[in-house]
């Protein structure tokens, strides 16, 4: 494995692993301090709002100013929303520690995703899968451990660690070569690939704005089993560990996904994962949704993570397919602010249907989301034709 590939793997897994301990522990601190359904679906939004509005100027900015800087600067970040998570004592404290983590995700992802599709290139949807992967195995870690580390010291308990986790992050990126931009005549230019380029002028940008309506519709998904269902299997009778584990297992299921669904896409394009990616998320939250026992919930919760984990290196391969490499920062924070977007959606539209109509319809409109995307990507995307280069 190359020196690059090692160094994008070890920063996505401790930059990450923070959010995995946050992930089940923030719901569960929530409820202690008093929140509802909807002031759960409100602090999930506020990671959107944060997010879709940082992401493209920042994602921007890491192409003037470099990636590292911004890798950093998410670190701190991410260390100080971790302590304002431990530190608070109300829900609205909650809420600006959600939105200082959210800030740090709109400056690492865009500068992230940008230093791999200029490093790797053609291989990028590959590359980004082993950063995915990672991401994955993080949240897997970091969720799995969360439950116990709450039986053994408390709720707060995982905040503490995580700004440990920042601070390892800090001096993994310090340790990254160069911190300026990429000159011009070092970058990647999009890659030059006949099923994915169709002759018309505009079919490029209708290819990434495929590519951006996909994160938008995996994440709708993902906020949704991030500031809901910790509580939903809690209310099952799903003690912290048992939630914990839950969230691992969504988290094993991307980890799987995205090693897989990176080489696929760049072999068999683009199409052959993020279609079927789609009819799994719709299958993932029926099962979520009406569990006949937890067996199920644990079957349904894979399935939505098998989603994320073969969209997201999918859709950063299709967007380096159709972008030019002076514009790919911002192309990538375009594509996380839909999917910021997504997160505010999902946490307002589920808080709000989850208490109008019952705690299952979050889950329902994720598989709705998912069945209409899934017609529109069978007749947006390209079917292959004829070899694509590795």
């Amino acid at each position: 494995m190359s020196p690059r590939v090692v160094s994008l793997g070890l920063i996505a897994f401790a930059f990450n692993v923070a959010g995995g301990l946050i992930a089940p522990a923030l719901p569960l601190y929530a409820r202690s301090l008093g929140a509802t359904y909807w002031d759960l679906g409100v602090i999930g939004a506020s990671h959107g709002f944060a997010f879709a509005a940082l992401a493209i100027p920042l994602g921007r900015a890491s192409d003037r100013f470099g990636r590292r800087r911004f890798l950093l600067a998410s670190t701190l970040a991410e260390g100080i929303s971790s302590a304002c998570y431990c530190f608070s004592v109300r829900v609205r404290g909650l809420v600006v520690a959600k939105l200082l983590q959210a800030a740090a995700s709109a400056a690492f992802w865009p500068a992230l995703e940008a230093w791999v599709a200029e490093e790797f290139g053609p291989r990028a949807g590959a590359a980004m899968g082993i950063g995915y992967a990672a991401f994955a195995a993080s949240f897997l870690v970091g969720t799995s451990a969360a439950g116990f580390v709450i039986e053994a010291a408390g709720l707060r308990a995982p905040f503490a660690i995580a700004i440990g986790t920042a601070a390892a992050t800090a001096c993994l990126v310090l340790s990254l070569p160069g911190g300026r931009a990429v000159p011009r005549t070092q970058r990647h230019e999009a890659a030059e690939r006949p099923a994915a380029r169709p002759p018309d002028d505009g079919a490029p940008r209708r290819q990434r704005l495929l590519a951006y309506g996909t994160g938008f519709v995996y994440v709708f998904g993902l906020g949704t089993v991030l500031a809901f269902l910790p509580a939903y299997a809690a209310d099952r009778g799903v003690p912290p560990g048992g939630v914990g584990l839950l969230l691992g297992t969504y988290y094993g299921g991307r980890l799987l996904a995205s090693l897989a669904a990176g080489p696929m896409s760049d072999r068999l394009g683009r199409r052959a994962v993020l279609v079927p990616a789609m009819l799994a998320s719709v299958a993932g939250a029926i099962i979520v949704a009406v569990p006949t026992g937890v067996g199920l919930l644990f079957v349904g919760t894979a399935g939505l993570g098998l989603t994320a984990g073969a969209c997201a290196p999918t859709c950063i391969g299709h967007i380096a397919d159709h972008v030019a490499a002076t514009h790919r920062g911002m192309a990538m924070g375009m594509f996380e602010s839909a999917c910021g977007l997504a997160f505010i959606l999902a946490g307002l539209a589920g808080g709000y249907t989850a208490g109008a109509f019952g705690d299952s319809m979050p889950y329902l409109l994720v598989a709705g989301l998912s069945l209409a995307w899934m017609l529109v990507l069978s007749r947006g995307l390209p079917r292959p034709s004829g070899r694509r280069p590795g």
